[in-house]
């Protein structure tokens, strides 16, 4: 008997609304390093300082190795110099660091990139709902108002934040914590939608793939997103 042959599906097509990342491809924590040293040459440990102070680390992922390993590329690629020493006390020695006509420019095209162009980002949510349909409705619902629950308790921790940040910055220093809350509100609205609507019986529950999921599967293979 002859051994049967799935039939291999084409690659699926990149999303044309969605362009490729930038090419730099310069990371938060190092657009972050830039942009402070835009304002002032600071060490590092002024940096983390700032950081923590203006609240990146809700934004970045933030530790000392990090910072200071990214410094050194920086430094390594020409985009920011070390300059001066400053010593205080016991302390030992921080070198001062200072951004290069380079590394303003980085920043700048880096910014204009992100600004400006959509980016395809994998969140572990969108995989969650992707095999959603593997629990019971009930189950499912249970744990969609679970997670409305939790991001309500973000909502109102950050909203506080934005609240005292306001009060000694601008908006525009502010304007990404204000585009979080947005966006964890709207995605609570979603998530108790659809909790709604499982358990209303409104929106359909099969487990497994069926019949309509391989027509949609197949009909990536011959058009875009």
């Amino acid at each position: 008997m002859s051994e049967l042959k799935r039939p291999e599906l084409p690659p699926l097509p990149p999303p044309p609304e969605f362009p490729a990342a930038p090419s730099l491809g310069i990371s938060a924590l190092a657009l972050s390093i830039l942009e402070l040293l835009n304002e002032r040459p600071m060490h590092p440990y002024e940096l983390a300082g700032t950081m923590r102070g203006r609240h990146y680390d809700e934004f970045v992922r933030l530790n000392f190795g990090s910072l200071y390993h990214t410094v050194d590329a920086l430094e390594r690629d020409g985009m920011i110099v070390s300059g001066e020493r400053e010593k205080e006390g016991g302390r030992p020695e921080r070198t001062i660091y200072r951004l290069t006509d380079a590394g303003r420019g980085v920043l700048l095209k880096a910014v204009g990139d992100i600004v400006s162009q959509p980016r395809r980002e994998y969140q572990h949510f969108s995989a969650g709902l992707m095999f959603m349909h593997h629990l019971e409705a009930e189950e499912a619902a249970r744990l969609l108002e679970q997670r409305a629950q939790t991001l309500h308790t973000v909502v109102t921790k950050l909203s506080h934040l934005l609240d005292e940040l306001s009060k000694t910055h601008g908006r525009l220093a502010v304007i990404e914590l204000e585009h979080k809350i947005a966006l964890i509100e709207a995605e609570r609205a979603w998530v108790r939608r659809i909790a709604k609507e499982i358990v209303e019986g409104k929106l359909e529950w099969r487990a497994g793939i069926e019949s309509g999921h391989e027509r949609l599967r197949s009909g990536h293979g011959s058009s875009t997103h």
